[in-house]
C-alpha cells in the first residue's frame, strides 16, 4: 500500500470523517466506518486495491456517484473504493456506441451526445453516477420505449475478487455480464468500464403538467389508469403529491406530469392528447398541457425537484400490478401525514414491455410507487423513518416487489428480483467471490433468506 500513488485515507487520519461523510449524498450518514477510503484513478489502481484487500482478508464497498440514500457502499471495516475520479467517457458517432467509467454522470454524457443527435437513457436526476444506476437496472429517459438502461449495456470491464481485470459480454465471461445487469449493490466484482449502445435523440420532446387539489385524487388517478394500457411507449406519466408545489403554499397538491420523447413533435402531441382529452383534466387548478422543450431543459426541471443533497432522507418503494384504485385508501393516509416539502409521494405508470433479455434484473410491474420523507432537522429522523416504513408496510399485501433504486433494505426489505435469479446470483457469488471480497446486500427479504439457506 505504501507504493500506491493514488489518494488513500485511513481511519483515524484528520481528513477521514470529512471524506466518509462527504461520500454520502444523504444528510443522514450511517454509523459505518471503513478502515480505508481509496480514490483510484484507473483500472490498475483498482486492481491494486482488490489485491491488497485479498491479501489482508478485507471486503470492499464501491461508490460511483454516491446517490444511494442508504449509503450501501459504506460498511464497517474493509475498504471503501470511491470511484469519483473515474468519471470519463468517450463515444463514437459512426458506431453509435460509448465507453463510460462508473462515476460519469449520465447528464454529462447526454450533453456531449445531443449535438450529434444521439442519446443514452440515463437517469432523470442529472447527478446520478452511471455505475450504480446501471447495476440496479436503470429507469431512465425513454426507458419505457428503449428498455431499462442496463439493456443498452453491451459489455463491461470488471476487476474480479482475485484482482484480475476481465472483459465480460454476451459471449465472454457471460456470468459476470448476466449479474451486472440488475445485481445492484450486491454485485460480486468491481466494474471499471461500461460499453454502451446509443439511441437516436428524439426530435419531438414535449412535456405537460397539471395541478389538482388532493380531493380530486381518486377521480384523476382512476381516469388515467383506465386508459393507461393505451399510453404510447415514448410517453412517461407520473404523479407527485407534495406540499407547497407550483406556488400553492400551505397544503399538499397533486401534480400529474407527462413527458413525451417522440420522433416528431406531432407524435409527442398525439401521445399527450390521450391524457389531455380526459374530461377529468378540466378539474386542474393549473395546467401547462403541451410544452415543447429540450432534453437539457427536462434535466434542469428534474434537477430542481430532486437536487436535495445534504438533506436527511428516508425512502421506500414498491412495485404492484394492481389497478391504482386498490392503492387509493393507503395513498390518502400517506397524504394526510405527509411531512413538509420537499417530502413527496410519487407514482409512475411503468407498464412494462414483454421480452426482456435474460439478466439479473427481473422485478417490475405496471405501477411503481415511492415515498420520500426529506428534512433538514435531525430531530425528525425517527418520526420520518417510522412514517415511511410503516406506510409501505401497510401496503405489503399490494406489493409484488421493490426496485433497487430508492430501496429500503435496512428497514423494510423486499424482493428486488425473481427468487430464482437471487439464488442464481448467490451461487455465482460463491463461485467467483467465495471469500466475500465484495460486500453483498445489507439485508434481504425472508423469502430470499430461505432460498439462500437451501443452497
Amino acid at each position: 500500500m505504501d507504493s500506491w500513488t493514488f489518494q488513500t485515507i485511513r481511519r483515524g487520519d484528520p481528513q477521514y470523517e470529512d471524506a466518509r461523510c462527504g461520500a454520502v449524498w444523504n444528510g443522514r450518514v450511517p454509523d459505518r466506518y471503513p478502515q480505508l477510503i481509496t480514490y483510484p484513478e484507473n483500472d490498475a489502481h483498482v486492481q491494486a486495491i482488490v489485491q491488497y484487500a485479498k491479501a489482508n482478508k478485507m471486503s470492499i464497498g464501491t461508490k460511483s456517484g454516491g446517490h444511494s440514500w442508504t449509503a450501501s457502499f459504506l460498511r464497517d471495516g474493509g475498504i471503501m473504493v470511491d470511484l469519483a475520479k473515474m468519471n470519463n467517457f468517450t463515444f463514437d458517432v459512426k458506431t453509435r456506441t460509448a465507453v463510460a467509467q462508473p462515476a460519469a454522470y449520465g447528464s454529462d454524457l447526454n450533453a456531449a451526445l445531443v449535438p450529434h443527435n444521439l442519446m443514452f437513457p440515463a437517469g432523470h436526476c442529472p447527478t446520478v453516477g452511471l455505475g450504480g444506476f446501471l447495476l440496479q437496472g436503470g429507469f431512465g429517459w425513454n426507458s419505457r420505449k428503449w428498455g431499462v438502461a442496463c439493456e443498452s449495456v453491451t459489455a463491461i470491464d470488471v476487476v474480479t475478487a482475485d484482482g484480475h481485470l476481465i472483459h465480460a459480454s454476451p459471449t465472454q465471461n457471460t456470468e459476470y455480464y448476466w449479474a451486472s445487469r440488475g445485481a445492484g449493490c450486491g454485485y460480486f466484482g468491481l466494474i471499471t468500464c461500461f460499453y454502451l449502445k446509443l439511441h437516436t435523440l428524439p426530435q419531438g420532446i414535449m412535456t405537460a403538467r397539471y395541478i389538482f387539489e388532493t380531493s380530486d385524487l381518486d377521480d384523476v388517478l382512476a381516469a388515467i389508469d383506465a386508459v393507461s394500457e393505451s399510453v404510447s411507449p415514448d410517453l412517461e406519466i407520473g404523479f407527485f403529491v407534495a406540499r407547497d408545489q407550483d406556488g400553492i403554499i400551505g397544503r399538499p397538491t397533486l401534480a400529474i406530469t407527462a413527458d413525451a420523447l417522440s420522433d416528431t413533435e406531432e407524435e409527442a402531441r398525439a401521445a399527450l392528447d390521450l391524457l389531455h382529452n380526459l374530461p377529468v383534466m378540466k378539474k386542474s387548478i393549473k395546467s401547462a398541457p403541451f410544452v415543447s422543450c429540450t432534453l437539457r431543459e427536462m434535466l434542469k426541471r428534474f434537477d430542481d425537484i430532486l437536487d436535495n443533497r445534504g438533506r436527511r432522507y428516508e425512502a421506500n418503494n414498491l412495485w404492484t400490478d394492481l389497478p391504482v384504485t386498490d392503492l387509493l385508501p393507503n395513498f390518502h393516509k400517506i397524504i394526510e401525514a405527509l411531512p413538509p416539502a420537499p417530502s413527496h409521494l410519487y407514482m409512475m405508470w411503468w407498464l412494462p414491455i414483454k421480452g426482456r433479455p435474460e439478466m439479473a434484473f427481473s422485478m417490475e410491474a405496471r405501477l411503481y410507487v415511492a415515498l420520500y420523507a426529506i428534512s433538514t432537522d435531525m430531530g425528525q429522523d425517527t418520526k420520518n423513518s417510522g412514517y415511511v416504513i410503516s406506510s409501505l408496510e401497510k401496503m405489503e399485501h399490494l406489493r409484488k416487489g421493490i426496485q433497487l433504486a430508492d430501496e429500503n433494505l435496512p428497514g423494510h426489505p423486499g424482493k428486488f428480483m425473481r427468487t430464482q435469479n437471487y439464488v442464481r446470483l448467490e451461487k455465482l457469488r460463491q463461485k467467483y467471490d467465495p471469500e466475500g471480497r465484495f460486500y453483498g446486500y445489507i439485508r434481504v427479504p425472508p423469502e430470499f433468506e430461505a432460498a439462500f439457506s437451501s443452497l
